[in-house]
């Protein structure tokens, strides 16, 4: 298994011991399909880089994880502030911690917060998203 996909495993499954969390599925992309429910928790995989470097035997990887929130909009713009900001900061706060469960390398964590509510409308329908982009470092044993 790789260390990307232990993080990504892991994020999922700190997400979802929150009370009361959503659906929360691991995506290729922050896609939102048609069989999905909304309020639903989209992970993906963003970039993989390279930080710093220890000849020839370790290696610095930076992985980044969205994590995209999707609930119905509907065009109201008063209702469910304060349950998405209560659920959004849960996810903050369980997320934002140096070590991560189930992946032994991964050491610390930087936090990108997105707005906390944009609006993405469609022909007929319309959602609030929020999110945020996790950076992971990771030190593992270069293998030639």
């Amino acid at each position: 298994m790789t260390i990307f996909w232990q993080i990504l495993d892991s994020v999922r499954d700190r997400i979802s011991a929150i009370p009361g969390v959503p659906t929360v599925v691991i995506r290729k992309r922050p896609v939102l399909t048609q069989e999905d429910s909304v309020p639903i928790i989209i992970i993906s995989p963003g970039e993989e880089r390279v930080g710093m470097e220890a000849f020839p035997i370790t290696v610095e990887y930076r992985y980044t994880v969205q994590i995209s929130i999707i609930q119905a909009g509907n065009r109201i713009f008063d209702a469910d502030v304060s349950t998405l900001l209560d659920l959004r900061q849960s996810i903050r706060n369980i997320m934002y911690q140096p070590f991560l469960d189930g992946s032994a390398s991964v050491y610390n964590c930087f936090m990108d917060m997105s707005p906390a509510f944009e609006v993405v409308s469609g022909d007929s329908s319309n959602y609030d998203v929020t999110g945020m982009v996790l950076t992971f470092h990771s030190i593992e044993t270069r293998i030639n």
